[in-house]
C-alpha cells in the first residue's frame, strides 16, 4: 500500500513538475502556489531541520550494519564508540563532498549497483530457500497482524521512508532535458520498479526469518545472510548495505547543503548560507550546516524515531503540494500542462497525508509529535522578524553581514 501511495505522490509532482520546470521541488512549488511565507516555513523544516535529521538516519543505518559485521547483537556495542564511528565516517564524508564533489559523483553508479546486486542476491536466496522446502515461516500468513487502524499510520509513516525519492527528480526539473517526457517516466518507472524490489525483498525476509526476529533485529540483512548462506553470507550482504549507505550519506550531503544554499541565494535564509568556496566552487558553509545539525540529531536520536518524525513532519508540504493541483488548475486553467494527472490522485495522498499526519496525536508519544509541529510553526515567525522585518530591527541583519565577511574572509569564500 506504501509503494501505492508512493505512486500516487508521483503523479502529483508529474503535473507540477512538468508545469513548474523549476528547481526546489515542493518548495518551489509551494512558493509558485501560495506564495514566499509558507515557502519559508517548508524551507526552514524540509532543508534546515529535516535534511540533517535524514542524514542522521543513514548514518544510524550504517553503523547498525557496520557493528554487524563484528558483533552477532550490534546493541552490545558502547554507545560512545558507536556515535564516534559513526559521525567519523560522516566527517569523512563531509570532507569529501567540501573538497572533492566530482570524485563522489563519479563513485555514485558503484553504490547504486552495490545496492541492485545486494537487493538481488537477498532475492535469490530467499527463492532458493523457499525452494528447498522451507514454508514454516510464510505458512502463518498474516497471523496476529495488528488491524488497528490506528497503528496504520505509524506503519505508513515508518514505510513510506523507503519510497522517498518522486520528489528528488523535480528538484533538478529545469536541469533535465524534455522534462514534459522524461519527468513521468522516471519518477512513475522508478517508483514501480523500487516498489516491485522492496516487495520481492521482504517476502524474501519473511521466507527465511521468522517475523518475531525481524521485528527485534535492527540488521535483518545480516541475519538474512547468516541463515541463508553462513558467515561469508553474513558479511558480504552487511558489507554491501555498508558501502550502499555510504553512497547515500554522499548523495545526501550533496543535495541537501545545494537545497539550503539556494534558499539562501533566494533570500528564504541567511545570506551567510550562499557562500561557495573559491577553491572548491561548493557551498562550504551550508555543507558545514548540514554537518553540524547531523552531528546533533545522531547524538540524541535513535534510527526508529528520527525515520517516523522525519516522516510525519513532512506530510503537510506533501498535502500541500498535492491541494496545489486543484488551486493551479481553478487559478491558472491555461497554462501549459504536459502531464495532467487525474484529480482523484491527489484527492487520494490529500486524505493519505492527512490520516498519516494525524495518527501520530492518537499514540501515546503524541506530546513529541506536538513538539515537532510547534518547531515546524517556528518558521512563521522567523519570516516576520527576520524577512520581513515588521519591527524594524536592524541586528537581524548586521550580524548575518558580519558572520558573512568574516567567513568569506576566514574560509575564502564568496
Amino acid at each position: 500500500s506504501s509503494g501505492i501511495n508512493a505512486e500516487y505522490g508521483g503523479l502529483v509532482f508529474c503535473e507540477l513538475g512538468t508545469m513548474l520546470p523549476v528547481s526546489g521541488a515542493e518548495v518551489a512549488y509551494i512558493r509558485k502556489i501560495y506564495g514566499k511565507q509558507p515557502a519559508v516555513v517548508s524551507v526552514w523544516l524540509i532543508h534546515f531541520l529535516l535534511g540533517g535529521m535524514r542524514l542522521a538516519i543513514g548514518a544510524l543505518g550504517f553503523a547498525e550494519y557496520f557493528w554487524s559485521l563484528f558483533y552477532n547483537d550490534p546493541t552490545q556495542v558502547n554507545w560512545w564508540m558507536d556515535k564516534l564511528v559513526t559521525l567519523g565516517f560522516c566527517y569523512v564524508i563531509v570532507v569529501m563532498v567540501a573538497c572533492k564533489p566530482t570524485l563522489i559523483l563519479k563513485s555514485i553508479v558503484l553504490f547504486t549497483a552495490t545496492k541492485f546486486l545486494a537487493t538481488f542476491v537477498i532475492i535469490g536466496a530467499g527463492l532458493y530457500y523457499l525452494g528447498q522446502g522451507h514454508t514454516e515461516n510464510i505458512a502463518v500468513g498474516f497471523k496476529n497482524t495488528n488491524t488497528d487502524p490506528k497503528q496504520w499510520g505509524d506503519a505508513w509513516n515508518g514505510v513510506i521512508w523507503s519510497y522517498m525519492g518522486w520528489e528528488e527528480i523535480c528538484c533538478v526539473a529545469s536541469e533535465i532535458q524534455n522534462p514534459q517526457r522524461n519527468i513521468p517516466i522516471i519518477v512513475l518507472g522508478s517508483i514501480s520498479i523500487i516498489t516491485g524490489l522492496y516487495l520481492m525483498t521482504v517476502i524474501s525476509f519473511h521466507i527465511v526469518i521468522p517475523i518475531e526476529d525481524m521485528v527485534s533485529s535492527s540488521a535483518v540483512a545480516s541475519k538474512f545472510g547468516m541463515i541463508t548462506m553462513g558467515e561469508a553470507g553474513k558479511v558480504v550482504l552487511a558489507l554491501t548495505v555498508v558501502v550502499s549507505t555510504l553512497g547515500n550519506l554522499q548523495c545526501s550531503f550533496i543535495t541537501n547543503s545545494r537545497y539550503i544554499h539556494s534558499g539562501a541565494v533566494e533570500g528564504l535564509l541567511p545570506s551567510c548560507l550562499s557562500l561557495v568556496s573559491k577553491r572548491f566552487r561548493t557551498p562550504l558553509i551550508s555543507i558545514f550546516f548540514c554537518t553540524v545539525v547531523t552531528t546533533i540529531f545522531t547524538l540524541v536520536g535513535g534510527i526508529d524515531d528520527l525515520i517516523g518524525q522525519a516522516s510525519f513532519t513532512r506530510f503537510p508540504f506533501f498535502v500541500l503540494c498535492s491541494a496545489g493541483v486543484f488551486v493551479m488548475r481553478r487559478t491558472h486553467p491555461d497554462l501549459h500542462r504536459p502531464y495532467k494527472v487525474p484529480l482523484v490522485f491527489p484527492a487520494l495522498f490529500v486524505c493519505f497525508g492527512i490520516f498519516v499526519f494525524l495518527t501520530p496525536f492518537l499514540s501515546e508519544d503524541w506530546l513529541i509529535s506536538l513538539v515537532w509541529v510547534l518547531v515546524l510553526l517556528i518558521g512563521v515567525p522567523l519570516y516576520y522578524l527576520l524577512l520581513q522585518n515588521v519591527f524594524h530591527l536592524k541586528f537581524p541583519k548586521r550580524l548575518d553581514s558580519s558572520v558573512t565577511a568574516v567567513l568569506k574572509r576566514v574560509l575564502g569564500c564568496e
